[in-house]
Parts: C-alpha cells; sequence; structure tokens
C-alpha cells in the first residue's frame, strides 16, 4: 500500500480566510476519546474493497475495488444486495471512474478527465445524467481509496455537491512565476455544484488565516480537505500544512468563516518546519478529513526524521527503490487520528482499538476500520467503533 503511493502525485492539503487579518481562534479543550464496539461485517468479495459511502435512509454500504472496476452494495451485515461494472465506454459507463457516493435512489460517479464531470445513474444502474465540466485540465492526480474529495447533499428534493480539487487551478497559476503566497488570494480550488441549476460556484479554500497565508510564505500548491457534517450544515476545512481546523457554516452563498482552532496531538509537533522541496515523508501532513454527526476525524501520518531520511539517500538516487527504505518508512510513518467536534474540542487518538485505518465515519459517529492485515480473508472486514469525547 505505502509503496504505491509513489506512482501518484501526492496530493497535499490547505485552507481559506484578508491580509494580516486573525479570525476567531478558540482555545480548544482537549477531551478523552472512547471507543464502544459495536460488531464487524465481512464481504464476500475476490478482491479488495474499500467503504466509499452510506446511505443513511436505507442503511445501505457502497463499496469500490480499488480500480473502480466493480461497485457493490450490501446491508450492514455485508450482505451483497446488488453489483454494478462502472468502468469503460457505453450509455451506462464511465470511461475512467475516480470516486462514487450515493444519490438519492441512485449513485453519482465523478470520473477522471480534463473535465471531471459528475455522472449521475438511477437506482437500476442507468446514467440518466451528466453535469458540465468541472475542471479545464488533468495536472493533479488522486487517487481516492477510503476517502472521498465532495459530499453530496439533499435539500427539499434538490441535489448540490460541495468538494474541492486541485485541477479547479487555472493554467496561468501552475507556472514558477506563481509560486509565492499570493497564489492563495487567487486559486479557487473549492466548488459547490447545484445539479437542478447546473450553476457552479467555487470557493477559495485558502484561509486569510492560515498561516502560509497570514505570513506570506509559499507552501506549494496544496489541497484542503473539506467535509461537511451529516447532521447539520457545519463545514471543516483541514489544511494538511499547518496545525489550524477551519469551521464554516454551509449557507446559499457559499460558506461562512464562524471560527478556527489550532489542532493538537502528542505525536505532532506543533510548528515543524514545512519546505515545499522536501520530499513529503519528512512532513507530518494531515491526509484525510472524515465527517459524522456530532464529530470531524483529522488523520495524519508521523514523520520519518531527517537524520535516517539523509543516511537512505546517501546511497544514491535509487534510494527509493531499496526494500530497506521501505521497511524503515513503514516503521516510522504511523496513522494518528484527532477528534473534533462542533465546539472545537478535541481529543487525541494515537491507537485504534484494532490494528488498522478509519476508512468511514456515518453519521451516527461510528467508525469503520479495517484491520491491518496481509491474510486476503481479512481484506473486507470491517470492525464497527461509535466515538465520543469525555
Amino acid at each position: 500500500m505505502l509503496r504505491n503511493l509513489l506512482v501518484f502525485f501526492l496530493i497535499l492539503g490547505l485552507v481559506a480566510c484578508g491580509k494580516g487579518q486573525k479570525s476567531d481562534e478558540l482555545t480548544s479543550n482537549k477531551g478523552v476519546v472512547e471507543f464502544e464496539f459495536l460488531d464487524s461485517l465481512r464481504i464476500e468479495s475476490l478482491v479488495e474493497l474499500y467503504l466509499a459511502d452510506k446511505n443513511e435512509q436505507t442503511q445501505h454500504l457502497l463499496f469500490n475495488e480499488r480500480q473502480m472496476e466493480e461497485l457493490l452494495i450490501t446491508d450492514l451485515k455485508g450482505n451483497i444486495i446488488s453489483r454494478f461494472e462502472p468502468k469503460g465506454e457505453g450509455p451506462n459507463k464511465v470511461e475512467i471512474p475516480l470516486e462514487v457516493a450515493f444519490w438519492q435512489e441512485g449513485i453519482v460517479i465523478k470520473e477522471m478527465s480534463p473535465e471531471h464531470k459528475f455522472n449521475f445513474f438511477d437506482g437500476n444502474f442507468k446514467k440518466i445524467a451528466q453535469s458540465p465540466a468541472l475542471t479545464k485540465g488533468l495536472n493533479f492526480l488522486t487517487i481516492y481509496n477510503s476517502h472521498r474529495s465532495f459530499s453530496v447533499l439533499e435539500n427539499d428534493g434538490k441535489t448540490f455537491i460541495i468538494g474541492q480539487d486541485l485541477n479547479m487551478i487555472p493554467d496561468l497559476f501552475l507556472d514558477e512565476k506563481s509560486e509565492n503566497w499570493s497564489f492563495y488570494e487567487n486559486a479557487d480550488i473549492g466548488y459547490i455544484y447545484y445539479r437542478d441549476t447546473e450553476e457552479l460556484k467555487t470557493i477559495n479554500l485558502y484561509p486569510k488565516t492560515w498561516s502560509p497565508r497570514l505570513e506570506e510564505k509559499w507552501a506549494g500548491r496544496v489541497s484542503s480537505y473539506l467535509q461537511v457534517s451529516k447532521s447539520d450544515n457545519r463545514v471543516a476545512v483541514l489544511p494538511s500544512v499547518g496545525n489550524e481546523l477551519f469551521f464554516y457554516e454551509l449557507k446559499d452563498a457559499g460558506i461562512s468563516p464562524l471560527f478556527q482552532i489550532s489542532l493538537i496531538h502528542p505525536e505532532r509537533k506543533v510548528d515543524f518546519p514545512f519546505d515545499p522541496k522536501n520530499d513529503y515523508v519528512l512532513y507530518p501532513f494531515f491526509t484525510q478529513l472524515f465527517s459524522g454527526g456530532n464529530y470531524f476525524l483529522a488523520e495524519f501520518h508521523t514523520e520519518l526524521p531527517q537524520e535516517i531520511y539523509d543516511t537512505f539517500r546517501a546511497k544514491g538516487e535509487e534510494f527509493h527503490s531499496d526494500p530497506e527504505y521501505w521497511s524503515t518508512l513503514e516503521n516510522y510513518r504511523k496513522v494518528k487520528y484527532i477528534l473534533i467536534d462542533k465546539n472545537g474540542i478535541q481529543g487525541a487518538i494515537s491507537e485504534l482499538p484494532i490494528s488498522g485505518s478509519v476508512h468511514f465515519m456515518d453519521s451516527n459517529d461510528i467508525l469503520y476500520v479495517k484491520r491491518s492485515s496481509e491474510n486476503e480473508l481479512d481484506y473486507n472486514v470491517y470492525y464497527r467503533y461509535r466515538v465520543f469525547l469525555k
């Protein structure tokens, strides 16, 4: 899994709010995270699956195979209800499917293409609509396995999609001349797409009070993780660089800033120096953001110490192909989490109840955890834990 990361263009995350201006920042109280084990589910499949979504009305789960060759819909026990092979050419296909989510009675698939269109399917997997172009190029490549870059929301029978995509950055901001902090004032990488009117609103997800923009420092063309609460209109935006988490309210005109907090974890150094020219393994980037009903869950990976990295680099430019390097990387690059409620209270998670990683969080604040295992029989077993902050 870790080795596969290098074949992808690494997309990292940031966010958005006037020069030298500080928004409302709360001093976040710390809580203790508790886990309540509920049950587990296993899906009978010969290929490894990833949990993409949950339909809160039907209590159905949506899984995708890594290459999106097959989609499965199951009940909460893992019993398969239906299957669909979305990939290909034809009236009910998507040439290169990238991400998938439930939508009304069917599903919506975001394609990988220069336009990144949304493809809408009914409950019988018949394609009934396609969105206008979201982007005008394919300059950044992100492969989503256990998280998604957009949220599908329903309001009074109308659908709108809110998300982020680095490919929304105009070409004029992709040359070396634009590699300065003013880039963050002009590049809108967030969007709200209104399905019924086909209107597309863009959002600046590089807040004015995000540290690199506030301090006028270049941190690279990095992305932000944006999630909407599954119980109300609270929005959280997590920069992958820095320590800030930003809260917004979703409104008709877009998102309105509320407050921000500084995230704290005993295994993530505060004000860790960042150089966008360095190898990504040298920084504890935030790598995902999940949303539940009452909580958000931030994920990060601990860094590889510089001195250890330097010993491998001294062996030559081909050190990335050294098995010992990958073994060392797995020992140091550990996944960690921070649970945050909608008032900014947070709790650090150093270890999950079982060895594994979070793949999904539902509206009841239940985490779907997949165990780390080389055993094929464990590939598609998910353990469900409800989380609380005390």
